[in-house]
């Protein structure tokens, strides 16, 4: 369970800005949680605020920037209500190649640097600890689902429903065993994250195919805000194909085997 401190956010911080040249506030947020894997009282939900105990870290420790580090390493503008951090060593480029090149040197300097660093992403990953995570807010997630599923339809529907991976396993390609209104049967895919609904999250090849063969018979079901503790969270569905037409996959391992 991770509690980090403003410290130890900023020290990773500085180096992303730097690999990047310049990140607006949401962008740094949003590398920061996938580099340094908040769990425990990190991943509580501030009150009357939709974020996390983490990330009212990161922004605390940006509008103190005039009295930590930060203000060392990058400058700080505005772009309407957006907060950009940028690299001081981008600006002092951007002024050497405004010398002899009539371009807006900064922008192009630090937009180049920022398009090399999204190809490459260096983390320190306690694996372990990551995977017993996300088992657990999935397994959370599954449940907070079907208990939605079972109350939502009432009887004799309700009574009706599966939790497939608890019963069958997780070689389904589904979750969960449901229907709508009139009876007709639905297979959902259980996809939860502790941040919002644009959070990126991990489907398998036999998902994906699950999908493709079922279309509108399959639904991902999008649970995000996802608390653990309170067992409370938002809902998003999407069918299997409309999914699989509006939404974007990365393809992000390979299978290994040696040739005989």
């Amino acid at each position: 369970m991770s509690f980090y401190t403003e410290q130890e956010i900023m020290e990773v911080a500085i180096k992303v800005i730097e690999e990047y040249g310049e990140l607006n506030t949401t962008e740094l947020k949003e590398i920061l949680n996938d580099i340094m894997q908040p769990s425990g009282e990190d991943l509580i939900i501030n009150k009357n605020r939709n974020d996390t105990k983490f990330d009212q870290k990161v922004r605390n420790m940006i509008s103190h920037r005039d009295n930590n580090d930060l203000y060392k390493y990058f400058d700080y503008r505005k772009d309407g209500r957006v907060g950009i951090l940028i690299s001081k060593s981008v600006i002092r480029e951007a002024i050497n190649i405004k010398e002899t090149t009539p371009v807006y040197g900064q922008d192009v300097k630090s937009s180049t640097r920022k398009e090399k660093k999204k190809a490459f992403n260096a983390r320190k990953v306690d694996f372990d600890e990551v995977n017993k995570r996300n088992k657990e807010i999935g397994e959370e997630g599954e449940l907070f689902v079907l208990k939605h599923e079972i109350e939502h339809l009432g009887e004799p529907l309700g009574s009706k429903v599966r939790h497939v991976a608890k019963d069958d396993g997780d070689g389904a390609g589904y979750d969960i065993l449901s229907y709508d209104k009139t009876g007709q049967v639905r297979f959902l895919e259980v996809k939860t994250t502790t941040a919002g609904l644009e959070t990126p999250f991990f489907l398998t090849e036999n998902e994906r195919l699950f999908l493709e063969m079922y279309g509108d018979e399959a639904e991902i079901v999008r649970v995000y805000n996802f608390n653990v503790q309170e067992k409370s969270g938002q809902i998003y569905r999407i069918s299997g194909k409309e999914f699989l037409e509006k939404i974007k996959l990365q393809a992000i391992g390979y299978k290994a085997t040696f040739i005989k």
